[in-house]
């Protein structure tokens, strides 16, 4: 039996963190973090995790905790860096974690004027 990670439409790295934070889609059409910028694309059944973080331009949207819930959660392609790659499943806690770290561009600091 193989255990996948599911999205449940709160941001994945702001859980593992012990915080629940909410997304929203952003004006690219991905769904964002408030809190980190954690962007996902969406593919039913899947939920790929992008390696670029969002700027936090959001659309007028609902959250994505109260219209999406347990898409397996995925790398992305590398060509495409968007589509999900079936063959990146994130099956536990540990995998989202290192997926996070190695492969998710960290979030720039903002600048001190």
């Amino acid at each position: 039996m193989t255990i996948k990670i599911y999205f449940d439409g709160y941001c994945p790295e702001s859980l593992l963190n012990g915080e629940k934070a909410e997304m929203k889609l952003n004006e690219d059409d991905f769904w964002e973090s408030e809190a980190s910028g954690l962007q996902i694309a969406v593919f039913p059944p899947f939920a790929a995790i992008l390696s670029w973080r969002g700027k936090g331009k959001f659309r007028k949207s609902d959250y994505a905790s109260n219209v999406l819930g347990d898409l397996v959660m995925t790398g992305t392609q590398k060509e495409s860096g968007f589509l999900p790659d079936e063959d990146k499943i994130l099956h536990n806690e540990m995998e989202l974690s290192c997926y996070l770290k190695k492969v998710v561009e960290k979030r720039e600091e903002p600048k001190e004027a």
